[in-house]
């Protein structure tokens, strides 16, 4: 009962704030044609090229981070594209030494919610005011309604939804309207179990349907620190993590790329390698395990780590963080 009422809570704050659904304030442009080079795909919608030049490069701070994943929303939304999934990899605060997020997904939260705001802002403008609506008593998952100074530029953000979050993303769908940004960040789901028996498909194609705009993640791969880079509308693009020996400058080094899949293949649920572990959800292409090894040993001079070397990458590890 009580997620009930804080829907139709959600709904009353969002139409006083956001004026969602009948009242929302009108206002929309079409989005324009895309045009092409031979190194990045820009669009017409672009201010400038200055964009696609800092979001060709890798994000090695919270700002860069921060700002290519404004700039790839932007291009995205102007592109006509209004369903998103962000995944941002996270400062850590809190830190124990037993774990670095004590406080679990609500921790993740506190870390995610200046970064995403710093992102609307940086997308639409300054003066974006913000108001957060409860969605998930239980797992503290909330929505981050975000008024922009142009009716156009109105947003609803979602901090680390669940998979038991999606009937109320669900519920939100006709209020947000499909000209306005609805954006998942950091989504918890990780494979089509987690959406239970009943009404698993309907629920999977409804996750399935928010497209990685921007795309940073951290994982260890065969010793090597990897990190995966996706702006919109580019590829999706590997770095290797690479220090002196010394322990002194680090770098970031670009191993491989892979096109990015736009649209779900048909007969992609009745494919035995994706009925393993659950059901995997669609990825749009994104690269994995196997794919990235393959491209770290292709490289150039590869030597494959020792035991001592992986187990002292792994120590130092720390996934989802920036």
């Amino acid at each position: 009962m009580m997620k009930g009422v804080q829907i139709c809570c959600f709904f009353l704050t969002a139409c006083s704030v956001l004026q969602f659904g009948a009242g929302f304030r009108s206002g929309y442009c079409s989005p324009p044609a895309a045009r092409c080079s031979s190194t990045i795909c820009l669009r017409a919608s672009d201010s400038n090229d200055l964009d696609a030049i800092l979001t060709a490069r890798f994000p090695t701070s919270v700002e860069d981070q921060v700002r290519q994943a404004a700039a790839s929303l932007k291009r995205a939304t102007a592109d006509g594209k209004h369903r998103h999934s962000v995944r941002l990899l996270l400062p850590v605060i809190g830190a124990t030494e037993l774990d670095d997020w004590p406080g679990g997904a609500r921790q993740m939260m506190e870390a995610a919610d200046p970064l995403m705001q710093s992102v609307v802002n940086q997308q639409v403008g300054p003066g974006v005011q913000f108001q957060k609506v409860s969605l998930d008593e239980s797992d503290g998952v909330y929505a981050m309604l975000s008024q922009a100074a142009e009716a156009k530029d109105d947003a609803c953000t979602v901090l680390l939804p669940s998979s038991d979050t999606v009937p109320q993303l669900e519920k939100l769908e006709p209020q947000v309207g499909s000209t306005r940004n609805l954006i998942l960040v950091n989504t918890q789901w990780k494979r089509q179990s987690d959406f239970g028996f009943f009404g698993r498909q309907g629920q999977v194609d409804y996750v399935e349907a928010f497209e990685p705009s921007f795309h940073c993640t951290n994982l260890m791969v065969e010793g090597d620190q990897i990190r995966v880079l996706r702006n919109y509308p580019g590829p999706w693009r590997v770095f290797l993590r690479q220090q002196a020996i010394d322990g002194g400058e680090v770098n970031w080094i670009e191993i491989g790329q892979k096109d990015f899949v736009e649209t779900k293949p048909v007969g992609w649920n009745d494919d035995p390698a994706n009925k393993r572990d659950g059901g995997k959800l669609f990825d749009y292409g994104m690269p994995g395990y196997d794919e990235i090894e393959t491209m770290i040993t292709s490289m150039e001079g590869y030597q494959p780590k020792s035991v001592a070397e992986r187990a002292a990458a792994a120590f130092n590890f720390i996934k989802d963080t920036l």
